[in-house]
């Protein structure tokens, strides 16, 4: 069932990561090829990072709290990232969320 979740939930972000980005880089065609090589990326340094913890002596479960690790990281590049955007109105003139002016 976690399978299952993780799945429904990695795939559920994807849209709105590769919308975030093409509208930062202003419609660039290429620009939802920035979103797949960050998550090739983000695999390859994972399990390179898990390797290293296993190789350290930290035991086979290390892996998870290296996994834990750069999700927490992960996370708080993302609060980072959503304070500093700044909300750009629609042609309705509503902000992002649908309130008035942001």
């Amino acid at each position: 069932m976690l399978v299952f979740l993780m799945g429904v939930t990695g795939f559920a972000a994807v849209p709105g990561m590769i919308t975030r980005v093409t509208d930062a880089a202003g419609g660039a065609a290429l620009a939802a090829s920035a979103n797949v090589s960050a998550s090739n990326v983000g695999n390859a340094l994972g399990a390179w990072l898990g390797g290293l913890a296993i190789t350290a002596g930290l035991g086979y479960t290390a892996p998870l709290y290296t996994g834990a690790a750069l999700t927490l990281a992960a996370l708080a590049v993302m609060v980072v990232a959503a304070r500093r955007a700044v909300p750009s109105a629609d042609r309705s003139g509503r902000g992002p969320v649908g309130r008035p002016g942001g």
